[in-house]
């Protein structure tokens, strides 16, 4: 009987084993591709491709994938089973099973056989990987939930991204459901530094926990202290990296203070909103030129002031360098006297502007600018006096600034 081209075929039936071959066009047999040993449960299949066009044959590196347990292929789990025209191939053909074995083929360079059994050990060696079925069947079931997770979720937020764009999406509300919260933390064997994102998202997950579950000990409180220090921690020490730049870095000391802006509330005795990032304040001409713009625009928490905050750097002279008279009388330095301006500039624009709309009372002008730790001592008392009578303009240091996160840290450590 001729065997059938491009396909498998036996080629070999004996009492000892069955064997197939893949027949090239011609109907000749090229490629051993599977065994099947009649006097024991064992299985071995020889992975390949196979071009029906050109008649090649690729193998990949594994060579040789060996069951144990299994009498006929029919009976191997679908992971293993290929249909093509009428026909079943054998090998490793789903996803779940090559993103599990990828690792492992990584691994191990010279692997070239794999073992498969329903009640052998697991074991590794260089060349050869033997693997307890049960066990592996386990861990694909968790890669399928892990996907499944990961593509609705995927679907989740393309959806929502699109909705941002267009009317003719709907916006789609998720939630977590029991059990998922801890099923998600399970997949984790600590925590590193937390965010302000990452505290924000635990504090909705605190805000619906059961009174009981809070009140019952102090070690909520603990926990969430521990959860404010490490993301201070963290807010320092990004703080202190960018005041160790050389060079003036406004932008991203704009950056830094538009992703925390609440430490804008420490220059404040009420709460204060950030309103706007480089918001405009008035001031354009008929050419609809030259708008001034602030840095960061605040309201308070009642929504009836605003403060209007410039940033400058930390690389900024506050004083002239030598004495204007004597040895202990100093002028303010033109980047000092600069922003000042600048600041009564955007608050009288902004008054200009937006005063019978907004209805500002007397908004606060602060600005950000030098390091006050580099004066010397006849040069602090002049920036002393010269701050304490600037009525309209708070003059901040940012290793004052700096200060204040350091003795907010202090006081949650204590």
């Amino acid at each position: 009987m001729p065997y059938t081209p491009n396909d498998e075929n036996i080629t070999v039936d004996n009492a000892q084993k069955t064997v197939f071959h893949y027949c090239d066009d011609k109907s000749i047999p090229i490629f051993l591709a599977r065994e099947l040993f009649k006097k024991q449960a064992k299985l071995i299949i020889h992975p390949y491709y196979a071009n029906r066009t050109t008649g090649a044959i690729r193998q990949p590196r594994v060579t040789t994938i060996e069951f144990l347990g299994w009498t006929r292929f029919e009976d191997l789990p679908d992971e293993f089973k290929k249909h093509i025209k009428g026909s079943t191939y054998y090998g490793i053909h789903s996803k779940v099973l090559k993103e599990f074995l990828a690792p492992i083929i990584r691994k191990l360079p010279r692997l070239n056989k794999i073992v498969f059994g329903a009640s052998v050990k697991t074991r590794f060696s260089e060349k050869t990987v033997t693997i307890n079925w049960n066990t592996v069947d386990r861990i694909l079931t968790e890669i399928k939930k892990e996907n499944a997770y990961y593509a609705k979720n995927k679907r989740f937020l393309i959806n929502n991204e699109i909705a941002a764009l267009t009317t003719k999406f709907s916006p789609q509300t998720k939630e977590i459901y029991a059990n998922e919260l801890k099923a998600f933390i399970g997949k984790f064997d600590g925590f590193g530094r937390m965010t302000d994102d990452d505290t924000e998202a635990l504090s909705k997950v605190l805000e619906v926990l059961p009174k009981s579950k809070i009140s019952v000990t102090s070690n909520f409180i603990k926990t969430k202290d521990k959860i404010n220090i490490a993301y201070l921690e963290d807010i320092i020490s990004e703080f202190e990296k960018l005041m160790k730049i050389d060079i003036d870095n406004e932008k991203k000391w704009q950056l830094f203070f538009e992703v925390h802006s609440w430490v804008f509330s420490h220059l404040f005795p009420y709460d204060v909103i950030l309103r706007q990032k480089e918001a405009y304040v008035g001031g354009k001409t008929i050419a609809n030129k030259d708008g001034k713009v602030v840095d960061f625009l605040l309201s308070n928490g009642f929504k009836d002031n605003y403060a209007l905050i410039e940033i400058k750097t930390h690389k900024k002279a506050l004083l002239g360098k030598t004495a204007y008279r004597g040895t202990d009388v100093f002028t303010m330095s033109d980047d000092l006297s600069g922003g000042i301006n600048q600041c009564l500039d955007q608050k009288d624009n902004f008054l200009k502007e937006f005063g019978k709309t907004e209805n500002p009372i007397d908004p606060k002008c602060i600005l950000v600018i030098g390091r006050k730790n580099e004066l010397l001592p006849d040069q602090t008392k002049c920036f002393e006096l010269l701050r304490a009578n600037q009525k309209n303009v708070d003059i901040i240091t940012f290793d004052e600034l700096l200060a204040k996160l350091k003795g907010l840290l202090k006081v949650l450590k204590n």
